[in-house]
């Protein structure tokens, strides 16, 4: 926000030079992005302040809001205008009417009307006062608007009264597919989502937003209504994100205004246009909805303040500081104070949110970093340091850290049922096509690719450990997973889960057992036990998932169990040292039927090769007619190693035979040369 220092200095007794004043801002909760000199013709008339708000604070996205905080950090007066309002002899509830049929969304709505106005440019000081920061100047009925909107931060908005069809106002909902040309000459579509201000046929203005093309001042105005409203902010918002329509009305509505200035605003607003424009104001105001709500009243401890400070400030003090911020203290029980919280300070809700207040205004400067307060270290969670090692591993894998959102359609939902049958189903969903809370990370993982693609990156390696939602009692519990998706296929991907286990130390804890699945391709697919219950799930995707999501190639894909995995990983790693002595390797080739599985020729050599046994490891597998039918070739090796002397070949022999014994016995195994 742009603030002119001469500008701020109308509403206080401002001795501050402009190098202390921005010196002095920072402090009081201001950041300063920038100090910049305003000229007219070469001659420099103001400094302008490029100021930085938290979104905390909309009372400060106004000169007055800056005045106040001034104000009371230097310890003089604020000084708010007087307003002389002189109006007409007609009412307004004569000329024209105001219907308010959306109050959720619009929770006050004020109109006046103000007839005989000359449309002309505005004075040279009011035209200043808009240039310096940053403004262009239109007319004086529409500089006026923009004036007092920068001067209190209530947005407010002029129509041609003699335009509006009907001479009414009606606060509505857009009709479904409803379109308006708003003030910059672009067309947008409206949704029934969206808040309008229309007469009595079309819409006139996208309220909080943008007013309209049809209905804006020109200089053929004689009779203007003038708006002062307050609208949802959620509802801002989203109207403005989905037309890609900002404005500075939209940009303070989205943050809330204060209640009491709808009133002041356009009272402050009609006296200005009378004055300059020569209007004359309707008596009274079209009215509909509540204006403000009675003020909050917190009980305040000057002695918690002081302790959570960690510095002894005086209760009188207290309460001054608290009362030139605008606040209305009064005594309360006990040495406590009863703390009224004015309507331009609604973001105050709480004691601490006072005693930040008291933090502020004493000056984070004076308070001593050294207080009586008790810090303690908190050592690491295993979960966070697991989690943490797991995420450093997947990256230095090669996999990139997905993030998706929880909530899918329900149909997708209840087609992954790795870790739950029920789908929890929200009753007030933020996307009505995606009500269901998520049963896996893979169907997200696999829009991420498909997101990829359709960006000119098809091949990619992802990965997510966070949350999915199972279904007990009829209430939603929730089960941490790590997924992973590789387009280099089933075997890199294994290999990533069998670099993840040895780092957890559970390499020769875990088992692969096939598996079907209907949304893995047959014979692609496996369960990954540890004892007796099912750890993970690997496997290709079927080409029918993979058409459901518009994939050109078929990407593996895993999901952890990660809270059954915390139970039994091993962080606590030790060094062990280099092996010192060498290896024998023997490489075997055994065909089987086709339907026992790599796990189970693994598990089998294993154990069969004894104590020296260092690895197992797959080479490859074989289909063809040299096999014969049912049947397949796979090729293996066998690592082995002692740790207290060289192997003889006898003995790397005798391991061998009694693996392909094994082998032979129990899976009907016979050698190929």
């Amino acid at each position: 926000m742009n603030v002119s220092y001469d500008w701020l200095a109308q509403y206080g007794e401002l001795d501050l030079s402009e190098k202390e004043l921005a010196l002095l801002l920072p402090g009081i909760g201001m950041e300063v992005d920038a100090v910049r000199e305003f000229t007219v013709n070469g001659i420099l008339v103001d400094t302008v302040f490029e100021l930085e708000m938290t979104a905390n604070r909309p009372d400060l996205l106004s000169t007055i809001g800056v005045a106040r905080e001034l104000a009371a950090a230097t310890g003089t007066p604020l000084k708010i205008p007087d307003i002389s309002l002189r109006c007409g002899p007609h009412k307004a509830e004569t000329l024209g009417t105001v219907e308010l049929d959306a109050p959720d969304l619009c929770p006050h709505y004020t109109a006046r009307i103000i007839s005989d106005v000359t449309i002309a440019p505005s004075p040279p000081w009011l035209r200043q006062r808009l240039e310096s920061i940053g403004l262009r100047p239109v007319n004086n009925v529409v500089d006026i608007t923009n004036f007092v909107l920068m001067e209190c931060g209530q947005p407010l908005h002029a129509f041609d009264f003699d335009k509006l069809r009907g001479r009414k106002i009606v606060v509505r909902r857009a009709r479904p597919a409803e379109k308006i040309t708003v003030i910059d000459g672009s067309v947008h579509q409206l949704t029934d989502q969206m808040l309008v201000i229309a007469d009595a046929e079309l819409p006139t203005a996208i309220a909080g937003v943008m007013g309209g093309l049809d209905t804006e001042i020109s200089q053929s105005t004689s009779t203007i209504l003038l708006e002062s409203a307050r609208f949802l902010p959620a509802n801002i918002r989203r109207t403005s994100r989905a037309l890609g329509l900002s404005s500075d009305s939209s940009y303070r509505f989205e943050r809330s205004i204060d209640p009491c200035g709808v009133e002041w605003g356009s009272r402050r607003a009609a006296a200005m246009i009378a004055d300059i424009a020569g209007g004359e104001v309707a008596e009274g105001f079209l009215e509909m909805g509540q204006g403000a709500a009675q003020e909050q009243v917190v009980s305040f401890r000057p002695e918690r303040a002081s302790r959570v400070l960690g510095v002894e400030i005086p209760a009188a003090q207290q309460r001054t500081m608290l009362e030139r911020l605008g606040f209305h203290v009064a005594d309360g029980p006990h040495g406590s104070y009863n703390v009224r919280i004015p309507s331009f300070r609604l973001e105050v809700a709480r004691e601490i949110d006072l005693i930040e207040e008291v933090a502020r205004a004493y000056g984070y400067d004076k308070i001593p970093e050294k207080t009586r307060m008790r810090v303690r270290a908190v050592p690491a969670q295993t979960f966070d340091d697991t989690s943490a090692r797991v995420r450093d591993l997947c990256i230095s894998l090669g996999f990139s850290e997905a993030r998706t959102s929880s909530f899918i359609a329900t149909e997708l939902a209840a087609r992954f049922t790795t870790w739950t049958p029920e789908v929890n189903v929200i009753r007030n969903p933020v996307n009505a096509e995606e009500p269901a809370l998520r049963t896996s990370l893979i169907p997200q993982l696999l829009r991420a690719k498909r997101h990829n693609a359709n960006q000119g990156a098809p091949d990619v390696t992802l990965f997510e450990l966070s949350r999915v939602y199972q279904r007990s009692n009829d209430s939603p519990s929730e089960l941490t997973c790590l997924a992973l998706l590789d387009d280099a296929g089933f075997r890199s991907l294994r290999g990533a889960l069998d670099a993840l286990f040895d780092h957890l130390g559970l390499h020769d804890q875990v088992t692969y057992v096939a598996r079907d699945d209907a949304n893995l391709a047959p014979g692609r697919a496996a369960a990954v036990m540890l004892a007796d219950h099912r750890l993970a799930v690997i496997g290709e995707v079927s080409d029918e998932l993979a058409r459901l999501f518009d994939l050109k190639t078929r990407p593996a894909v895993a999901e952890i169990d990660f809270d059954r995995l915390m139970t039994v990983a091993n962080i606590d790693r030790r060094h062990r040292p280099l092996p010192k002595l060498p290896p024998v390797r023997r490489d075997l080739c055994v065909v089987v039927d086709h339907h026992i599985s790599w796990a189970e020729i693994a598990a089998c050599a294993r154990a069969q090769a004894g104590d020296c046994a260092e690895s197992v490891a797959f080479m490859s597998e074989y289909l063809g007619q040299q096999i014969g039918p049912g049947k397949k070739a796979i090729a293996f090796s066998v690592t082995l190693r002692a740790p207290d002397r060289t192997l003889t070949g006898e003995e790397a022999d005798q391991a061998v035979r009694r693996v392909a014994d094994a082998l032979r016995t129990q899976f009907g195994a016979t050698l190929r040369g």
